[in-house]
């Protein structure tokens, strides 16, 4: 058994929170589907695990079921291709969470893209949709903060920053809007993680290799092609037809390998002694403070630990 396959043991509390975070931002049901169909393939030895299958259950299909417009058809299809494959994977091979997760997102992908052809629209169309959608809330918010602005010279500084923060409104609905696909992959990954972790506590006997920690986190180094092909799209004009593909890849592999380099992190702030929740707590605050210095360096940090893999260097070193 690898570092990266051994069982993770504890962290009730923060299972919790990160479960309650992730319903802030992203729906439940990404969660609740891969749960259900986790729990519903493997045997069921008590009465409080077949509950829990048929709330996740329900949920999913409620969820499911329900009215919506281009995005959330389309994050719909892309839950149920992900859930199905991530599932067979686990249940059937002894590969890691992130490959399974990564094969599961590759093929949810280019079935969205089969689906948006067969349904006579295109991502451009997805983007569309998603901004109209997100501007309308962002301005519907804006206008009603400025309704509540007195009409009075007290009130310049207060308006200036109100332009400011409709400005930076608009900016994000446009990422929002070019990024969807990879805000929806990113939103996939972590739902099969949380699904994964709560698998492990709720089924009496769960089948599949273990989520594992989360300083042990390693993946091939063939994935840093995803990082060097759609690189070199969005640098070449002359491939320009092709920006739109390469630069959601590119962020969704710039977050996993920024989720690598901070698991070297935490790797080396365990093996140096430092826990508990204030350390924590401080890395966190830094890490919001020079987000854009971290997020660089996290990524720097993890391509380098793709090609040195230094974590085993280190241990190796202390061993000796």
């Amino acid at each position: 058994m690898t570092p990266s396959e051994r069982p993770a043991g504890g962290g009730l509390g923060r299972l919790v929170a990160a479960a309650v975070a992730f319903a802030l931002v992203a729906p439940a049901a990404l969660v609740a589907l891969p749960l259900a169909l986790l729990l519903a393939f493997t045997p069921l030895g008590n009465r409080g695990a077949v509950v829990f299958t048929g709330i996740a259950a329900g949920y999913s299909a409620w969820w499911l079921l329900g009215p919506g417009e281009l995005p959330d058809q389309l994050l719909r299809a892309a839950l149920v291709l992900s859930a199905t494959l991530f599932v067979a994977l686990t249940l059937r091979t002894r590969l890691t969470f992130t490959h399974r997760a990564v094969a599961a997102l590759a093929a949810a992908m280019a079935g969205c893209s089969v689906l948006l052809r067969m349904l006579g629209s295109s991502w451009s169309e997805l983007s569309w949709w998603v901004a109209n959608r997100t501007g309308l809330a962002a301005r519907d918010l804006t206008g009603m903060l400025w309704s509540r602005i007195p009409l009075d010279t007290a009130s310049e500084s207060g308006s200036g920053t109100l332009a400011q923060f409709e400005a930076s409104l608009g900016t994000m609905v446009q990422i929002a809007a070019e990024f969807f696909p990879a805000i929806t992959a990113l939103q996939l990954v972590a739902g099969m993680a949380l699904a994964a972790a709560i698998y492990q506590r709720v089924a009496p006997r769960p089948q599949g290799v273990p989520l594992g920690r989360f300083r042990d986190l390693r993946f091939s180094e063939h994935l840093g092609w995803a990082l060097a092909i759609p690189l070199v799209v969005v640098l070449v004009p002359k491939l320009a037809a092709f920006k739109a593909v390469a630069a959601n890849t590119l962020v969704v592999a710039g977050a996993l390998y920024a989720l690598r380099g901070a698991a070297v992190v935490a790797y080396g702030v365990l093996a140096l002694g430092g826990s508990g929740f204030f350390l924590w707590a401080f890395w966190i605050v830094i890490f919001i403070l020079l987000l854009p210095i971290v997020l660089g360096g996290a990524i720097l940090l993890g391509v380098l630990d793709g090609g040195l893999d230094l974590r085993r260097r280190w241990s190796r070193a202390t061993s000796e």
